[in-house]
């Protein structure tokens, strides 16, 4: 039996194994192949973070999953995964697996695009991975512009916590975290910086802090980061969560600013929703932000492929530090670059 890396059409069909018999097949052989689903069923749960959110997004039972983890593990002789109550953590031979996969499935998507022969076209599909407020509130309102001018290149965006196998994999991606395999090209896109605001709405409610006491007794909404072993934030950050009881938590950042915009509640944002929202937000200066680079990442090889770069640079363009103040490294106040209302409490 030769197995097939079959690429899924539609949920579901992932976990159908592509056999194809022969009984001439050589039985040696046969026992050093790799069932490459197993291999990127194992992708999804290391990418996802639970053996639930792997099986939700390739359209799988959880016991399937389950399954065809242990029978990659007894395949390799090695523990691949640790299951714990909050989902699963890679061991040490789970980390090099990932690593092995990673680089067999940018290979498979190469040798796809270089056969196929479309290298140098200027058109056909290109799918980008993104945070999903980067693409709502930025990304998204320079898309039609790009449709404009290039209508023969279909965009496909996916956010960033979405399993990176099948159709999902990526040729680009907006991240926060750049690759640390040599293989992988990431460039400095911009920076983000996070400063308290809240909605014009909500201060008319509420009233407006006199002072940083009246501060806390307000109500916050924060970000859960879903992927815990990135921190995003410093100490001073961990430092104020442990005073502030929130009163809206959510892992989805565009859902956050949505709370926010309507009344819901003071939270960080970035500064390039108060040039975006001056009208409705207002910034609550307490000589504090935090910031967070951004960065582009190629899938190896795909820099070349005509359609890609297009993106790419298309991307790179509208970050332009050089237009957007908001991106620059340093910090560039809200009140430089808009005309927003800006609260200052007393000590």
């Amino acid at each position: 039996m030769v197995t097939q890396w079959l690429t899924p059409r539609t949920r579901g069909d992932f976990c159908k194994v592509g056999i194809v018999d022969s009984q001439e097949t050589d039985i040696g052989l046969r026992r050093n192949l790799f069932d490459w689903d197993d291999l990127q069923i194992f992708h999804a749960v290391a990418t996802a973070g639970s053996m639930s959110a792997a099986a939700n997004a390739l359209g799988c039972q959880q016991s399937t999953i389950s399954k065809r983890i242990r029978q990659l593990e007894s395949r390799l002789g090695s523990q691949l995964i640790e299951r714990r109550a909050g989902g699963v953590m890679l061991t040490p031979a789970g980390e090099s697996a990932l690593d092995y996969v990673v680089t067999m499935q940018r290979s498979a998507h190469q040798l796809e695009t270089r056969i196929a022969g479309r290298d140098r076209a200027m058109e056909g599909d290109v799918t980008l991975r993104s945070p999903d407020g980067l693409s709502t509130y930025w990304v998204a309102r320079h898309v039609p512009e790009f449709q404009r001018i290039n209508p023969a290149i279909s965009l496909k965006f996916i956010g960033d916590q979405s399993a990176a196998t099948g159709e999902n994999l990526a040729s680009l991606a907006i991240t926060f975290v750049p690759e640390k395999g040599m293989d992988t090209q990431a460039e400095q896109l911009a920076t983000l910086h996070y400063v308290p605001v809240a909605s014009r709405e909500f201060i008319e409610t509420y009233g407006a802090p006199r002072s940083l006491a009246d501060v806390m007794n307000l109500r916050f909404a924060t970000l859960e980061q879903y992927d815990r072993s990135l921190s995003l934030w410093g100490e001073k950050t961990e430092a104020a969560d442990t005073l502030i009881k929130y009163s809206f938590r959510t892992d989805l950042s565009s859902v956050l600013f949505e709370v926010v915009r309507h009344g819901g509640g003071i939270a960080m944002a970035p500064t390039y929703l108060a040039a975006l929202y001056a009208d409705e937000l207002v910034v609550l200066d307490y000589d504090f932000h935090q910031d967070i680079r951004v960065w582009l990442k190629y899938l190896p090889g795909s820099q070349g492929i005509g359609r890609i770069k297009c993106v790419g640079d298309w991307i790179a363009d509208i970050f332009s530090r050089r237009d957007n103040p908001w991106f620059r490294e340093e910090f560039c106040h809200p009140r430089e670059f808009c005309d927003i209302d800006v609260i200052r409490p007393q000590p």
